[in-house]
């Protein structure tokens, strides 16, 4: 390492050959990455989905291909059931809608238990009341005295 003088004060710097050899493999270790990633993504995919569901050996790695630990059976659909015929008339199904909407409207515009408040609601009936935060009784002013402050 030389020790060099710069115009923030003396920088060790690595020799030229070692500085210049570091660069040039990290130059071919990207374009060996580029490569790489160029000869993965242009590689013939339909050769690898082409297999039905057996077991393919891979000539490049031995890997073969995924399979299910468990075989599922299809989606069984629901039994479909009978239409219902209807013998009510359009105005009898009109009528009966209407009453439960009257019913509804009715039950909707009762109040449920009349006018209480929340601490009504909240508090038990075991539940003592709170002690009083101030006293019922003023207290007396203290004596006057002849001390000025």
């Amino acid at each position: 390492m030389t020790s060099t003088w710069t115009e923030n004060g003396p920088v060790s710097l690595p020799p030229r050959p070692l500085a210049y050899g570091a660069a040039v493999v990290l130059v071919a270790l990207a374009i060996a990455g580029v490569a790489l990633g160029l000869k993965a993504g242009l590689r013939d995919g339909s050769a690898q989905g082409a297999s039905g569901g057996g077991t393919r050996v891979h000539a490049d790695d031995g890997a073969s291909d995924a399979r299910p630990i468990v075989l599922l059976p299809p989606p069984v659909t629901a039994p479909t059931e009978a239409v219902k015929k209807d013998d009510k008339t359009d105005e009898q199904k009109a009528a009966e809608a209407a009453a439960k909407a009257a019913a509804a409207q009715q039950l909707q515009a009762k109040t449920s238990q009349g006018e209480r408040s929340i601490d009504d609601v909240l508090t038990s009936s075991s539940e003592k009341p709170p002690a009083p935060a101030k006293p019922a009784a003023d207290e007396a002013p203290p004596p006057k005295n002849d001390v000025p402050f």
